[in-house]
């Protein structure tokens, strides 16, 4: 594929040679040049910024999913303390009735009734977070998915620069990449990235 490529770039090359051998186009197809060496330059930019995008956006997604994980341990917590709470609140209003002559049973009876209630509103509260955090992850996931049913590329974040890795999922097979940016021009990238790119949506 990369050699039927180079092909195709080797015939167009020499046809602009011919061109500007001609004369007088050859204003024409300078002009043409660094039109598209300009656009190649902003494909490759909002190719980068949107790997960084996905990279924050996993990195953001990560984030949540400990924080949802955190919520849940303390919702787990507050919920077995309320039982704990119920639990000593039956027993005491099953306590002898000789202790309801006393002041004490009303007051203990009183503090427990009111520690529960709080319980309750706090566990009412981590439900609500747990929810808000939910529709974040749902979100996110959402462009994350969006982006890979874009353009079927599973970047490798971890390589070091110039390094540029990942995995395209091309309609027949999955095809690795591994290019060394140092080695080639920013055109060249982006026209090979573009041209993993299925057009037909």
């Amino acid at each position: 594929m990369m050699n039927e490529q180079m092909q195709e770039m080797e015939e167009v090359s020499k046809e602009l040679l011919k061109l500007l051998a001609a004369g007088g186009a050859g204003n024409l197809l300078k002009r043409s040049l660094d039109k598209q060496e300009k656009m190649f330059d902003k494909l490759l930019d909002t190719q980068l910024t949107a790997a960084q995008l996905v990279k924050d956006l996993l990195a953001t997604e990560e984030k949540v999913a400990q924080k949802l994980l955190a919520g849940e341990e303390e919702m787990q917590t507050s919920l077995q303390k309320v039982l704990a709470m119920e639990e000593a609140l039956q027993r005491a209003s099953e306590e002898d009735t000789s202790l309801r002559s006393h002041g004490s049973f009303t007051t203990c009876h009183t503090a427990l009734r009111r520690e529960l209630e709080e319980l309750r509103a706090e566990l009412g509260r981590l439900q609500d977070d747990m929810e808000d955090d939910t529709g974040m992850v749902n979100s996110a996931m959402y462009i994350a998915q969006l982006y890979y049913k874009i353009s079927r590329l599973d970047w490798d974040y971890e390589c070091q620069h110039p390094q540029i890795k990942g995995i395209h999922h091309g309609p027949a097979i999955a095809q690795p990449i591994n290019i060394d940016s140092s080695q080639h021009s920013k055109c060249f990238v982006s026209d090979y990235l573009w041209s993993l790119v299925d057009t037909a949506w």
